[in-house]
């Protein structure tokens, strides 16, 4: 039997935005591996890959950025595993073929936590409808 991915990977290098996002997010029920650079992260993915459901993470680190970890976990997870990126300075129309084409999506900081939460729901949703090969119908 597969393991049940129920885990959110979320990174961001600033302490109070991964604080706030991860509380957040604890006390709606999930599941929370917090990480605070591009380097744990990847560390993170690689020792929990089995378990994690969703990447959330941070676009522009001091020893990474978000576009090539979403890469990491979309290539390692063969497109399993929604990413949402946060940027308060990325232009989303630079977003590579390969990247967007994988279904990452972006919110843009500062954002409402209510509207981070409804774009984790839409992620979350996205990927129990590939996981169970529910499509919706056209």
């Amino acid at each position: 039997m597969a393991p049940v991915k129920n885990r959110i990977l979320v990174v961001d290098d600033n302490p109070e935005i991964l604080s706030e996002v991860t509380s957040y997010l604890r006390r709606r029920g999930h599941d929370i591996i917090p990480a605070s650079s591009f380097g744990e992260a990847v560390r993170a993915y690689e020792d929990n890959s089995d378990f994690i459901c969703l990447l959330l993470t941070d676009n522009s680190m001091p020893d990474g950025n978000g576009k090539d970890l979403a890469r990491l976990v979309i290539d390692r997870s063969q497109g399993t595993c929604p990413c949402l990126l946060m940027s308060g300075n990325f232009d989303w129309t630079e977003l590579t073929l390969d990247v967007a084409f994988a279904g990452v999506r972006g919110i843009q900081k500062p954002f409402r936590l209510s509207m981070l939460y409804a774009s984790v729901l839409a992620a979350l949703a996205t990927n129990d409808r590939a996981e169970t090969h529910e499509w919706p119908s056209l």
